[in-house]
């Protein structure tokens, strides 16, 4: 199996119609998911090894809720994210 076919679809070719263009995706399939076992997947980030217990006022944390539950993700998933993005930013 070539590994590289995966990660680097062909490109989709110009409609002419949209009676073209369903007809391409009624029979193409975009999601790697059902042709990859999901174990040969690639990892989005890697495990997380330490934990870090960091103490909020109530209304930060309801707030970081909200922003987290906007995004669809777990609060501290979001308070991580915004961790390593002004870590990696320009001091």
């Amino acid at each position: 199996m070539k590994t590289k076919s995966l990660y680097r679809p062909k490109p989709i070719p110009p409609f002419k119609t949209l009676d073209e263009e369903a007809d391409f995706w009624d029979t193409h399939d975009t999601s790697l998911l059902g042709k990859v076992p999901l174990m040969k997947l690639p990892l989005i980030e890697s495990e997380k090894e330490q934990v870090m217990t960091v103490r909020l006022q109530q209304s930060i944390k309801e707030r970081l809720s909200r922003f987290a539950r906007a995004k669809g993700i777990n609060p501290s998933t979001l308070a991580r994210m915004w961790i390593i993005e002004k870590l990696n930013a320009p001091a």
